[in-house]
C-alpha cells in the first residue's frame, strides 16, 4: 500500500504518509483535526453534453 502527503486545506499542514487508498480518500488533519476528502482522491463522473443536432443524430431524425 503506498502512502501519500497531502495538504490541509484549511491550516496548510502537510500531512506525511496517509494510507488513502483503505479510506476511500477521506482523512482527518493532524493539526486541526478538520475531516475532510483529498481531491485526488474524488471519484469524479463525466456527464456528456449534447447539442440538439448531436442528440437528433443519435435519434435517427436528423
Amino acid at each position: 500500500m503506498q502512502g501519500y502527503d497531502v495538504k490541509c486545506p484549511k491550516c496548510k499542514t502537510i500531512n506525511r504518509h496517509l494510507y488513502l487508498e483503505e479510506t476511500d480518500g477521506w482523512m482527518i488533519c493532524e493539526k486541526c483535526g478538520e475531516a475532510y476528502k483529498a481531491m485526488d482522491f474524488a471519484k469524479v463522473t463525466k456527464i456528456p453534453v449534447y447539442t440538439g443536432k448531436q442528440l437528433a443524430a443519435m435519434c435517427g431524425k436528423y
